[in-house]
Parts: C-alpha cells; structure tokens; sequence
C-alpha cells in the first residue's frame, strides 16, 4: 500500500498545464520565462524599445516589463514550436493616442518573406485598421471586417482573445474578441469561454465585448505556425504603442488569457 499511495496521489493530482508559447517581455533574469521562442526580439522599422512595467489586467497573471513601439515600430520575434490544429491565443495592447491613419496589431509570418505586411502574413489580428476605427482580420489575401461595436481608445488597456481551428476538411478559421478590463473580471469569474464571448451583445459595459469577429480562410490556407516561422508586433502613424502578454494555447481560451496560469 505504500507502494502504491504515492503513484495514487499522482494520477489523482490534475497536471498544471502551460501555454506552448509565452512572451512577458520581462527584464532579464525577471519575471516569468520565455516559453517556445527560437530568438529575441528584433527591430524591423521604427523605434523600438521596452518598458519596465506591464500591461496588468485584474483577473489575469502576467509579469513586469512590455514592449514599447514608437514612429512605426515593428518587432519580430522568431518561433521553436509548431502550432497546429486548434488553439487559442491573446495579447494585451495599450496606446497613448490614436490617428486615423493608425494601424496596431499583431502578424504570424513565414520567415522569408520580401515583405512582411498584415497582407502578406499567414494570419494578421489588427485591433484598429488603416484609417478605420475598428479590428481587422486578414489571411491569405482574405480581409474580414464588420465595423460593429466599440472602438479601442487611446490610454486604455485592452485584451485581444483568438481562436485558430483548422480541421481536417474545410476551411481554417480565425475569430477573435477585444475586450477591457472590466469585462475580463466580468468573464473571469464566470466563464471566460467561446460560448460564453459570443452569448453577449457588444458594447463596453462589463457583460459584453467590445468587438467581435470572424474569418473564413480561402484557398486551403492553414493558419498554423511552424518552428522558424514569425511573430511581429506592429504599430504604424502611432506614438507609444505597447504589447504584452503573447500567449499562445493548445487547450483553451482561459490558459491563453493567463487566467490559469502560475
């Protein structure tokens, strides 16, 4: 029985998962680790620089540290790990103006493109479009945009939620949420599911979602990620623009947001 208890004990424990990859943005030898990351962050244009605090949303885990672009800063980090099939991801994104001309958004690219653009990414999230007010999806050539609920402003802090399922047959698809604080806490503790984002109207109260919207992938693209391929932050026409918080998940919606991490 002693023997035995132990190995018991074990397989009784639910095992703590953890994103396949993470990104904090901490200061050397601070915060949490680097998960899935083949290399550092470059500069690809503009300013790009870091500051020392987060991007901190009650509800959610995170550590210190986030990058900040500046006079069309662009950022890209390269990946290690293959991300296939279905998963979920976030990042927290905050600015301190907004111009009609503003574009900001996170791209997953192949690394050897002539020119890496929203357009020319396997799959682009851009939580304000070129002169439009609201997010856009973009994927092979595909746009995807609706123009419906609230636009982000500037000096708030925002959470950007996604789902990527590409299935066996039929067409990938890439849907994503923009929410504020007050409607993760709202989320967090209650459901903080698919289901659940798309029960709500939109709006910017706290049992809604600020915007919400879906693509349809063309032509068989998989929005999936191999090792070696990119992750660019992007910030055009806008002055200090900061990312946080890149995770990326296999198992659900609240591993990505940070909700269940340690």
């Amino acid at each position: 029985m002693k023997k035995i208890l132990p190995t018991l004990l074990l397989a009784l424990t639910p095992l703590v998962a953890e994103p396949v990859l993470y990104e904090g943005f901490s200061p050397s030898g601070e915060g949490t680790e680097r998960i899935g990351w083949q290399s550092d962050w470059h500069r690809l244009q503009g300013e790009v620089g870091s500051i020392p605090d987060s991007i901190g949303i009650p509800g959610l885990s995170g550590s210190k540290g986030a990058l900040l672009l500046q006079k069309k800063g662009e950022a890209l980090a390269q990946v290690n790990v293959d991300v296939k099939g279905t998963f979920y991801g976030s990042f927290r994104l905050r600015t301190a103006d907004l111009k009609n001309d503003s574009l900001l958004g996170v791209v997953f690219a192949k690394p050897d493109l002539d020119e890496l653009t929203p357009k020319t990414a396997t799959f682009s999230l851009l939580v304000k479009g070129w002169r439009l007010d609201h997010a856009v999806l973009l994927s092979g050539g595909k746009v995807e945009k609706t123009g419906e609920g609230v636009p982000m402003e500037a000096k708030q802090a925002y959470l950007v939620l996604f789902k990527v399922e590409n299935p066996a047959s039929g067409p990938s698809t890439l849907t994503m949420w923009l929410v504020n604080p007050d409607q993760v806490l709202h989320f967090a503790n209650r459901s903080l599911t698919e289901s659940a984002l798309n029960s709500v109207p939109l709006g910017a109260d706290s049992g809604a979602v600020m915007q919400r919207l879906s693509l349809k992938a063309k032509n068989n693209v998989k929005l999936e990620l191999s090792k070696g391929d990119v992750v660019a932050c992007m910030a055009k026409f806008n002055p200090k623009a900061v990312f946080d918080e890149i995770r990326l998940s296999t198992t659900s919606l609240e591993e990505a947001a940070g909700l269940n991490a340690n």
